[in-house]
């Protein structure tokens, strides 16, 4: 007797499932990572969501079939995703980058299992995560970086605290100090003993206190 087909992990009371053939592929998906790569219900149940979300979305655009979802449509749900324009709620974008991290995984799968010619997902980038302001050390920690860094008068040392108290004092990036020649702190460019040019030469230097 052959051994029976695992079934695929059980929908929660409530959630309806979507039907047509893009639902079979979905609940052929849902086996695998649950047979295949053992993932938790508490993860299956993440995929789902995300995917009967995006399946929502392609059934909107007239879509039920593997071979049929292109880049298009793919990159729009991740627009969707953020903006709330399928219907669902507005995902901050480390939700929207989980959702469409799912969506990548499935088609991938349907590639591979041969059930579409192309991989529809594999050139959209997720949505970019949310940048944030680096956290600025306290006047009292920058001191005692510069004390440290300066402890035992060595050239070494005093060199050290020289690239920390420019770093600090003038607001450059790393790899302007670390492009920093004799000339840019001192010479008949600078009036302003008092003053460092960034940047080198180009139109995007710049001369700062």
């Amino acid at each position: 007797m052959p051994p029976a087909t695992p079934a695929p992990p059980a929908t929660p009371a409530g959630v309806r499932e979507p039907g047509g053939r893009l639902a079979g592929a979905l609940r052929d998906y849902l086996v695998h990572l649950r047979v295949e790569r053992g993932l938790s219900e508490n993860t299956l149940g993440a995929y789902r969501r995300d995917l009967h979300r995006y399946l929502r979305f392609l059934a909107g655009r007239g879509v039920d079939d593997p071979g049929a979802v292109d880049g298009a449509a793919v990159s729009a749900f991740v627009v969707a995703l953020r903006s709330g324009a399928d219907g669902g709620a507005p995902l901050t974008a480390s939700s929207a980058a989980r959702t469409a991290s799912a969506v990548r995984g499935w088609h991938r799968f349907l590639h591979a299992e041969g059930r579409s010619g192309a991989d529809p997902a594999s050139l959209v980038r997720p949505p970019p995560p949310p940048r944030r302001l680096p956290a600025a050390l306290t006047v009292q920690e920058v001191a005692r970086l510069l004390e440290v860094a300066g402890a035992g008068g060595s050239p070494v040392a005093l060199r050290d605290r020289a690239l920390l108290e420019v770093l600090y004092g003038t607001g450059a990036r790393i790899g302007e100090v670390v492009a920093l020649d004799a000339g840019d702190v001192s010479g008949p460019a600078l009036e302003d003993g008092g003053a460092v040019r960034l940047g080198g030469g180009g139109a995007r230097a710049r001369v700062v206190p």
